[in-house]
């Protein structure tokens, strides 16, 4: 397996000030994330270091109270000022509705007046809330390094931030592919040196959380740019979930087979598969782009890096634990999405029900600016175009 680590993590660069609260954090530039990201998870406490699941946790949090930011250079914050950076994270990321923030913050945040103690709850109320989850993600990434092998696609270029997860656990699981973590988003544009290095490959899939492709779209037209021709050589996209027909949804492909073997039980079966991806983009992130610097990223809030890192790592502990499951037991996703839905389905009714999920309701998603993602149309993307072909009319 070959990972995209050209720069390790350099030595602490420039520091810049969080807009909530003015603390500083240290600069990582984005060559460095990944190693920055492994030795964190290196050196995250093992479950099997302690007796006491209580035990585990704290030490968790101790962990991540001593990495964030900085080696624990500067004063933890308060736990209100935890509270409100993390509210602010999450509304300046625009993955959700300031409703839904709150519904959110509601549910996993807890009355405990010290700081180690109010974090360590919080973050074992979120995994709970998400631990059903993490079995499908893995399953679309186990899935998408067998599709890629099947197919002689060796170059995976994973989407960052949303796409974390999968690189995380696509490392973990160690097929022998290239993997790169591309760090490309709404408002992030890509480094042309790195991007174009990456995107000259001969076979590449890229991997992404979904919606409807924006960003996909780009990479797209600019690897038709260096390649400097007209041909159209396939390049894959694999999307957790989608709301663009011409792109592949893993999501939308598993719901598909009861919507049409049982039609009358689906109601909602589209607000579940938007809300999928909703929960995955708002999944806390370990970093953010600097306003200033694209080129360089800093940690994010302490309540969002803690989350991030605890649920990173077990990603990554369950892709390791997986290589010992056949692959049927592996991919045999259907039962358990079918299981998330009709949870999701009976929320709607009782209110007892809703503490499992993180919020009630998906997020309206704004069209694309229009010509954004022009050129898709009866185009040869796979594994959309293999099961449907490209001919319009």
């Amino acid at each position: 397996m070959t990972v995209n680590a050209s720069a390790g993590l350099r030595a602490p660069g420039p520091v810049s000030l969080d807009p909530v609260g003015g603390k500083a954090r240290t600069a990582i530039p984005v060559s460095g994330v990944h190693q920055w990201l492994t030795t964190l998870l290196r050196d995250l406490p093992k479950p099997t270091e302690y007796r006491f699941t209580a035990d585990y946790s704290r030490a968790v949090v101790d962990y991540c109270l001593e990495k964030w930011p900085g080696g624990g250079s500067l004063a933890a914050p308060t736990v209100e000022e935890a509270d409100a950076e993390f509210r602010a994270s999450m509304t300046a990321a625009k993955d959700l509705s300031e409703h839904q923030v709150d519904q959110v913050c509601n549910r996993i945040f807890g009355t405990e007046r010290e700081l180690s103690a109010w974090l360590c709850g919080t973050t074992e109320r979120y995994l709970t809330i998400i631990k059903p989850w993490t079995p499908v993600w893995l399953g679309f990434t186990n899935w998408a390094l067998r599709w890629c092998r099947q197919n002689s696609i060796e170059t995976l270029v994973f989407l960052a931030r949303d796409a974390l997860p999968f690189y995380i656990a696509a490392t973990s699981l160690d097929q022998g592919l290239d993997l790169h973590l591309a760090h490309v988003s709404r408002t992030t544009r890509p480094d042309p040196l790195t991007a174009n290095s990456i995107l000259r490959q001969p076979s590449i899939a890229l991997i992404d959380s979904g919606c409807y492709g924006t960003c996909i779209n780009e990479l797209r037209q600019r690897r038709s740019a260096v390649l400097d021709d007209s041909r159209d050589d396939g390049l894959a996209t694999l999307l957790f979930y989608s709301r663009n027909p011409q792109l592949f949804g893993y999501v939308n492909y598993v719901m598909g087979k009861d919507m049409l073997a049982s039609p009358e039980t689906m109601g909602r079966a589209a607000d579940f598969i938007i809300y999928a991806g909703d929960l995955l983009e708002a999944l806390p992130k370990p970093y953010r782009y600097r306003e200033q610097d694209p080129s360089t990223v800093e940690p994010t809030d302490l309540v969002s890096f803690t989350i991030s890192i605890a649920a990173l790592s077990r990603i990554s502990s369950m892709a390791q634990a997986s290589t010992f499951l056949d692959t049927e037991r592996m991919n045999d996703l259907h039962e358990q999405v079918g299981l998330l839905f009709r949870l999701y389905q009976l929320a709607q009714h009782r209110c007892d029900l809703r503490g499992d999920f993180l919020f009630d309701e998906p997020t309206p998603k704004s069209l694309p600016a229009p010509g954004a993602l022009a050129g898709l149309d009866f185009v040869e993307i796979p594994p959309q175009s293999y099961a449907f072909g490209t001919a319009g009319g």
